[in-house]
């Protein structure tokens, strides 16, 4: 026959007790956190799966800041491309109006002025800058200024063909810039190849003298034309960011999904498992304290 001491049958009534504290403690510290898990233990194969979806996260996270930083980029190169293609185009009109006939050669020296002052323009906006200072047109030198002009007519690329290249999805990559080779190397009426600074300042030279310049228009017709072609690729690129960052964001939204479900606590569940808890915890209190009075002389009085 066993026997159970009183030692032993307080020990387990205290052991009762003290496993059901720890259980509310343990709902209590869910219900102040908002979370189902508070520790690997809790649920090891939710944890796991929780460490992957948070480093899905912040992949995600970073794929969307690369394509914020692309997509500034890409929209200040935008802007450049689109006031050099202005200026290209305002002196387009100015050289059909300097070959005319009509015009006397002071009117082709004012002409001129005015395309001196564009090509001034054209140089600043080849060395434009983004948000962070750094030039846009410089490959991957893009501390320094890309285009420089020796005053005569000569411009220099100082820059490299490099196109940075950033990720913006976990298989795409996107280019955030365009070199200033864009500018040099264009096909020449006259044979060769020229660059656009180079043209504009040899139209200027031309109606200063008071002489027309018969390729003009054409070496203008070729800039405008890599102009164009750099603004629509610049616009395909900018599109595709778009594109991608709706993707990322869709995916963001299954991935928190998922973790809320595995993470997140369910508030209603809790509250009721809490109050059983509770309950289950003053029955085991009430029952210590009959099982505490009890006693052999109490049954031989």
């Amino acid at each position: 026959m066993n026997r159970i001491s009183t030692p032993n049958l307080f020990s387990r009534g205290v052991d009762v007790m003290l496993r059901k504290q720890v259980e509310i403690s343990q709902t209590e510290l869910q219900l102040a956190n908002g979370q189902r898990i508070l520790k690997p233990s809790d649920d090891p194969a939710g944890s796991v799966q929780l460490l992957d979806l948070k480093e899905t996260k912040a992949r995600l996270d970073q794929f969307q800041r690369n394509a914020d930083a692309a997509n500034s980029r890409l929209s200040a190169e935008e802007v450049a491309l689109e006031g050099i293609g202005n200026l290209l185009q305002r002196v387009r009109e100015l050289t059909v109006q300097g070959n005319s006939d009509a015009l006397s050669a002071q009117d082709r020296k004012a002409i001129a002025l005015e395309i001196r002052q564009h090509a001034e323009g054209f140089l600043q906006l080849a060395n434009s800058r983004d948000a962070n200072g750094e030039y846009l047109f410089a490959g991957y030198r893009t501390d320094t200024p890309p285009l420089s002009h020796d005053g005569a007519g000569n411009f220099t690329y100082n820059g490299d063909a490099g196109q940075r290249r950033v990720k913006v999805g976990d298989t795409r990559e996107i280019a955030m810039n365009d070199p200033g080779t864009l500018f040099m190397d264009l096909p020449a009426a006259g044979g060769g190849t020229t660059d656009i600074g180079a043209v504009l300042w040899r139209i200027a030279d031309n109606f200063a003298a008071g002489n027309r310049d018969a390729n003009g228009l054409t070496d203008l017709d070729n800039a405008m034309g890599r102009i164009l072609e750099t603004r629509a690729s610049v616009g395909a690129r900018m599109n595709a960011i778009e594109e991608q960052k709706t993707a990322n964001a869709s995916f963001t939204v299954a991935v928190e999904q998922v973790r809320s479900t595995l993470e997140d606590l369910d508030y209603a569940e809790a509250i009721s498992r809490f109050n059983q808890q509770l309950a289950a915890l003053q029955a085991s209190q009430q029952s210590f304290l009959k099982i505490q009075g009890l006693s052999l002389f109490d049954y031989l009085r």
